[in-house]
């Protein structure tokens, strides 16, 4: 195993996914990389809703020193992508990689009869294996 993808959601509950990302990449010396998918719309004024918040760089290496992680945070390969479909978005960037990392949040029985959840999505475009950790 050499490439690790974590993908992050930036909703300040991912140190059970960072830690088991950081682990697997130590435990295999393999290249970590984050990932955060934007919305078209983040950062931008809305008059019809809030707008999503749009993440930078540093903010993705602030939540690894938040989590507990300051040696990794500066050295961490992070990718930002633009896109509208998250899914889609992640397959484009996981490529040959040995492995993706994901948080997962449980959704309630009514919801979960209706959509899929965005996880299972990325789980169907991709070919690699795929860790999903509870959040």
């Amino acid at each position: 195993m050499k490439k690790i993808i974590v993908a992050l959601v930036m909703d300040g509950e991912e140190k059970r996914v960072v830690e088991h990302a950081i682990s697997l990449a130590e435990n295999y010396n393999a290249e970590l990389t984050a990932i955060h998918v934007s919305d078209f719309h983040a950062g931008k004024m809305s008059m019809m809703m809030d707008s999503p918040k749009k993440f930078e760089e540093e903010d993705i290496r602030q939540s690894f020193r938040d989590y507990g992680y300051e040696s990794i945070a500066d050295k961490i390969q992070i990718e930002i992508i633009v896109a509208e479909k998250v899914p889609v978005a992640i397959a484009s960037v996981v490529g040959d990689s040995d492995l993706l990392v994901l948080g997962h949040r449980k959704m309630n029985t009514f919801k979960a009869s209706f959509m899929d959840s965005v996880d299972e999505g990325i789980i169907n475009l991709i070919d690699c294996p795929v860790l999903v950790v509870q959040k």
